[in-house]
C-alpha cells in the first residue's frame, strides 16, 4: 500500500515531527499532540512525559524538551485546571473563586512559588484577575523565534540585532544580510517548529533544534554575552553538527598547511553544506584563495568572516596586511585600528598599526605607538627594531 505520509510524521496529526512514543494511544507522536493528551493528567505513570504531582504541589510538573513545549502544555493544563473543583478552595474551582471573590483568589495564588517558565500572566488572564504584565524572558528560544520570524518576512536587515555582531565598520551589516539571504534553506523558510533546546556545560552556549518547513533539521547556536542570548551560528542539521565542526575545521586546516589545495577545496565545499554561515569557513576559504594566488577573492572572504563574527581578530590581521601591501593606507588603518580596539593588549596588532602609520607618513603617531609598545611589552623586540629604523630614516 502506498504510504501517504512521511514515516517521521506524528501518527495523530500527520503534520509535525514525531518525537516520542505515546503510551496512551500507542502511537508515535509530536510533542504538540502529546501535550493535548497529557494536559488532562490521565496518562499512564510509566510514560516519562506523564505529569508528576505531589500533595504540596500547586501545579503538576511536566517534563518538556524545550521552553516552548513546557509553556504550551502548561497553558493547556491551565485551561482545564481553572474549572476543576479544588480541595484547598472547599471544592470551588479557581475560576469560580476568581469571579466571586477576586481579592481572595489573588491572595491564594500569591501564596505559591512559580517556576520561571510558568505562564503566570496567562493564568491571571484566564481567571480575569488584574496583574502587572511582565515581558517574556529573552531566553534562547525566544531569540531564535525572533531571528527566524525575520527570515520568514525576508527582513534580512533586522537579523543582525539578534546576533553576536555589533561592529560599526562600513558595510559589515549589509554584508551579513547578503550572506544570510544567500543560504537557500533560509531564503525559502515558511515556518518552523522547536524540537528541543538545551544549554551547554559551560552555561553560556545554547542549542535550539528545530524543523523548518515541516521538512529539514536546523539548529541555531547561541551565546550568552553580558546576560543576553545572541545568535552565533546556523547549522544545517541536528545539534550533532555542533560537536563535529572542530573535526571538519581541523581537516581543512591540515590540508591548507600541507598546501594540498584540491583536498582543502573539497573539504570546504562539504563543510559549507553543514555550516553555511561559519566565519571560520570563510576565513579558511580566504586562506585557500591565497594559496591558489587569487588575492582579490581572499580579500572578499576575509571581509565575509568579519561580517559573520565582528569580534574575531584573525581576519582583521589579514585585511590590514593585504591593504598595507597594496599601499592602500586608508583601508589598512581602518582594519588595523579596529584590530587594536579588539585586542588592545596584543603587541603584534599594535605593531602592525604603527607600521601602517609609518608607511602612510604619519611618523610621529608611529613613533609614539612603538614607544608605548616598548614600555608595555619590554620583551617585544620588533618595536625597538622599528623605532631604530624610523630613527635611521629620519
Amino acid at each position: 500500500m502506498l504510504s501517504l505520509f512521511k514515516s517521521n510524521r506524528c501518527q495523530i496529526c500527520y503534520s509535525e515531527r514525531q518525537v516520542r512514543q505515546c503510551h496512551r494511544k500507542r502511537k508515535k507522536t509530536c510533542w504538540k499532540c502529546c501535550n493535548e493528551l497529557r494536559c488532562d493528567g490521565m496518562c499512564p505513570t510509566e510514560c516519562p512525559y506523564a505529569p508528576k504531582t505531589s500533595e504540596n504541589d500547586f501545579f503538576p510538573a511536566f517534563k518538556a524538551d524545550s521552553r516552548t513545549e513546557n509553556e504550551n502544555v502548561s497553558k493547556l493544563h491551565i485551561d482545564l485546571w481553572i474549572s476543576r473543583p479544588h480541595p484547598a478552595l472547599e471544592m470551588q474551582s479557581p475560576n469560580s473563586l476568581a469571579k466571586s471573590n477576586p481579592s481572595e483568589a489573588l491572595a491564594w495564588l500569591s501564596g505559591f512559588q512559580y517556576p520561571q517558565s510558568f505562564p503566570l500572566g496567562y493564568l491571571m488572564d484566564k481567571l480575569g484577575l488584574k496583574h502587572e504584565g511582565q515581558p517574556p524572558e529573552a531566553d534562547p528560544e525566544r531569540i531564535a523565534e525572533n531571528y527566524l520570524n525575520s527570515l520568514i518576512k525576508l527582513d534580512y536587515n533586522s537579523l543582525r540585532q539578534w546576533t553576536i555582531n555589533d561592529g560599526e565598520l562600513p558595510d559589515i551589516s549589509e554584508r551579513y544580510a547578503e550572506l544570510l539571504s544567500g543560504i537557500p534553506a533560509l531564503a525559502k523558510i515558511g515556518g518552523f517548529s522547536v524540537l528541543h533546546s538545551g544549554l551547554g556545560e559551560d552555561g553560556t552556549t545554547a542549542l535550539v533544534y528545530l524543523e523548518i518547513n515541516h521538512k529539514s533539521d536546523w539548529t541555531l547556536v547561541l551565546t550568552n554575552r553580558n546576560g543576553r542570548w545572541q545568535i552565533r551560528q546556523n547549522l544545517a542539521g541536528s545539534p550533532q553538527l555542533f560537536y563535529a565542526q572542530n573535526q571538519a575545521y581541523s581537516g581543512i586546516a591540515e590540508a591548507l598547511g600541507k598546501a594540498e589545495d584540491g583536498e582543502a577545496w573539497e573539504n570546504l565545499v562539504t563543510a559549507f553544506r553543514s555550516y553555511p554561515d561559519s566565519a571560520d569557513l570563510y576565513y579558511y576559504r580566504a586562506l585557500y584563495w591565497q594559496l591558489v594566488k587569487q588575492p582579490d577573492k581572499a580579500t572578499v572572504d576575509f571581509f565575509n568572516a568579519v561580517a559573520l563574527d565582528n569580534a574575531w581578530p584573525e581576519p582583521y590581521f589579514h585585511l590590514g596586511a593585504i591593504y598595507l601591501g597594496k599601499k592602500d593606507y586608508e583601508q589598512a588603518l581602518m582594519w588595523l585600528k579596529e584590530l587594536a580596539r579588539l585586542v588592545p593588549d596584543n603587541p603584534n596588532a599594535l605593531n602592525n598599526l604603527a607600521a601602517a602609520y609609518a608607511a602612510s607618513g604619519r611618523t610621529q603617531e608611529a613613533k609614539g605607538l612603538w614607544q608605548d609598545i616598548e614600555k608595555r611589552f619590554p620583551g617585544f623586540g620588533l618595536a625597538t627594531q622599528n623605532l631604530q629604523r624610523l630613527k635611521e630614516l629620519s
